[in-house]
Parts: C-alpha cells; structure tokens; sequence
C-alpha cells in the first residue's frame, strides 16, 4: 500500500510513495518502472494544496485556439516556461481574446500527464496583469483612431429630441435590457423599441456586437441606438475595446450611445460614440424625454397660448369701443358737412388766388411790353428821323460806308424812298 509521508521542509506540501520503502544502505537501489515514477510525480502533485489551487503572472506566447474550443499557450517569464491548457468550458467564459505578447494572471492548478511525461497547468480562468502587451496595444487602437479624427467632437451628432425608433444593442439575459427597456416604456411609451441581442463579452463578443450594429445600419426607421452592458472586470468589458466594432460604430449612420459599464468605466467605444452615458440605465434616460415633462411644457404652453388669445381680444375690444365713441363713427354725416365746407372755403382761396395772380402777371407783361418797345429803333421815325439801308439790307450808319453809285433805301415813318449816292 502507498504510505503517507510528510517533510517538514516543504511545509503543508505532502507527497504520496508509490512504492516500498528502499534500503538507503543498499548498493544496487531498487529500479522503477516508467509508470511507478509517473504516478509518484501525480500523486505528489494532485495531494498538494498549492498547486492544486495556484494563480500564475506570466507573458503569453505560442496562443493557439483549436477549433474544438480548448485554448493552447506557453505561460512564460524571464527564468523559465509552463504549458497552459484552457478547456472550452473555461474558455467560454473568457472576456477577451488572448494573444501572444499579453501579461496575464492565469489560476488554475497542476497536472502531470504520465503518458506523454508532460506537466501542464490547467487554466480554469485568465486575466489581464497591469499593463502588459494587450495594454499597449490598446493605446496603440486608440493613438490611431484619435489621429483619424474618429475622437473629434467636431463629428459627434447631437441626439433627436423625440426619437420615434430607438435601438438597443445589449444581451438578451442580462439586466440591462430589462432595466433599459423598462425607463423606455415609463419615460416615452410613444416611442418603438427595436431590441438586437447580441453578446457582450467572451472572444466572440466584439464580432457579435460588428454583426449588430451592421445589422442596426440597414434599419433606415432607427432615429437613435444604444449600445451597452453592465459593469465588470476590465476583461469582462475588452470586446468594447475592439478596433473593428469602434470604426464600425464612427462609421454608424444614426447617433449612437455608448454606455458600457459604470461611470468610471472607460473603453474605446466611448470616445467614438456621439455621446458617452455612464450607465446604460442613464443613457436610457438621456435618449428619451420624459413624457410627463413634455405634458407639462404643453399645458404650460397651451396656458401662455390661452392668456395671449385673451389679451389680444381684450385689446381689440377696447380699441373697438374707443372707436365707436368717436363722433366720425357716430354722426359720420357731420364730418361730410365739416369736410364739403373746407372744399368749398379752398375753392373759393383757389380762385382768388389765381385771379390775382393773373392781374398781377399781366401788369408785368404790360412793364415788359413797354420796355421792349421804348427799345424799338423804328420809334425814332415817329419823330422824324429816317433810317438809310443799302440794297443788302445792312443799316447805313456812316456816310463813308457809301461809294458813287451806291443804291440806297430811304425808311421814313410812312413809307420808303429810294435813292442813288452821285
């Protein structure tokens, strides 16, 4: 029988002989078959409680998902390395996709294989150590989708004031969708709600959220989307941290609404998203107004609407009166009367006026008249002087102007002589 033995050396560590104890003292010691020394190997290391139970800091090397689902890799660091085996059903609770160069926490506990003479560590869960590789390239994402422009808020899209359609992009068995749907219903019931189920985390999360979304962008009816899940381990949110589901998001036709985890959860889809809400229960309730508010605003508005109607009736009521009191209203005939006496009394000034200006325009004429006239050269005949022409008509007015022979008009106030110079 196997005997149970303890060191005190290796503390809690016990091992279990499989086989009988030898002679220290012997010359020739005891061979082992193959098989003894392996099942001696298994059984020390299936009674250890350290490794049994044990979580391992390493770097990621040889990764390999096999298509079956089981994930092979080398956990490694300076000194030395250790095969690692996750088995689909571990593997499908991951929340990240591992790969080469990523520093990871690995728990899980130890396995020797006597057939093979292979130790492994069977890995019942992973997670991220600090900023390791996966952590730089993360930067690395968000240093180029910020140089593309995808993080300016210049491209950010303001959110419909009343969305008729609003999507949900979440998983189905969560409490998000219930809690997201529910502020919905309460706050705007006329509002349509179109649910795409999709996962939110493990390795084929980030792909399934792509499928969504391309899925959401054929929806022309969708006037908004939200996209989201619960809070969590920065593993459990990574498929949000995906490159493809980011461009897929900047390049989404409608706005978008990224509310992943809780307020102090940050990934890449909350830089490209049109508006980042810091829980997906708030971004129900910045999506939708409240409809009681807008009752409110309407009845307050309905008020203001009321109050002008009957202020402005009132004024015109008043203006009416005013006018009705006016006497042009109430004896009209005796402002006809007053305004045939004013035609009359501008007639009759109108007619003066022009008689007098007449008078006074033809005394002017009658001083212009003998002016010109008291100018006139052919006055002179009246007191009997004569004007003498030359036959071409020009007025003589020296007697050196005339030669021997010359023909001569006499003008007399009468008449006209002719006459020729000898």
């Amino acid at each position: 029988m196997p005997e149970l033995e303890s060191t005190p050396e290796f503390g809690r560590t016990f091992f279990v002989s499989c086989f009988p104890t030898m002679n220290l003292f012997d010359d020739e010691p005891q061979a082992l078959t193959v098989g003894e020394l392996a099942l001696h190997i298994r059984r020390i290391i299936e009674v250890d409680p350290i490794l049994s139970d044990i979580a391992v800091e390493g770097e990621i090397s040889n990764f390999k998902a096999h298509g079956s689902g089981h994930l092979y890799l080398t956990l490694k660091d300076e000194e030395a390395s250790l095969r690692v085996v996750m088995w689909k059903s571990s593997a499908g609770r991951l929340n990240f996709r591992p790969s080469n160069g990523d520093r990871v926490i690995a728990t899980g506990r130890v396995e020797f294989y006597g057939a093979r003479g292979e130790l492994s560590f069977i890995c019942d869960s992973l997670r991220f150590a600090g900023h390791g590789a996966a952590m730089e390239a993360l930067e690395r994402i968000r240093a180029e989708l910020a140089a593309e422009g995808l993080f300016d808020t210049s491209r950010k899209r303001a959110l419909p004031f009343m969305p008729r359609v609003i999507g949900l992009i979440t998983s189905p068995t969560g409490a998000v969708a219930h809690d997201v749907l529910s502020i919905l219903r309460r706050r705007f019931p006329l509002a349509r709600i179109v649910f795409i189920p999709a996962k939110v985390q493990g390795m084929d999360a980030a792909a399934d959220l792509v499928r969504a979304l391309s899925w959401a962008a054929a929806l022309e009816e969708l006037d908004v989307i939200i996209i989201g899940r619960g809070g969590g381990s920065a593993e459990d949110l990574w498929a949000f941290n995906d490159e493809d589901l980011a461009r897929a998001a900047a390049s989404f036709p409608r706005p978008l609404i990224s509310a992943v985890g809780h307020e102090t959860d940050y990934t890449i889809l909350d830089f490209v998203a049109d508006l980042r809400a810091p829980t997906p229960s708030a971004a129900a309730e910045l999506v939708a107004p409240d409809i009681r508010d807008l009752a409110a605003t309407i009845e307050s508005l309905r008020g203001r609407a009321a109050r002008a109607v009957e202020d402005d009736v009132t004024g015109w009521r008043e203006r009416l009166d005013f006018l009705r009191a006016r006497r042009v209203l109430t004896h009209p005939r005796d402002r006809l009367v007053l305004q045939r006496e004013r035609v009359g009394e501008l007639h009759r000034r109108i007619g003066l006026g022009a008689r007098n200006r007449v008078k006074i325009e033809r005394r002017l004429l009658a001083s212009r008249h003998a002016e010109l006239s008291a100018l006139d050269p052919r006055r002179v005949l009246d007191r009997g002087y004569a004007l003498v022409e030359k036959t071409d008509g020009k007025l003589l007015r020296a007697a050196s102007e005339t030669a021997r022979g010359d023909e001569l008009k006499i003008i007399l106030r009468d008449g006209a002589i002719a006459a020729r110079v000898e």
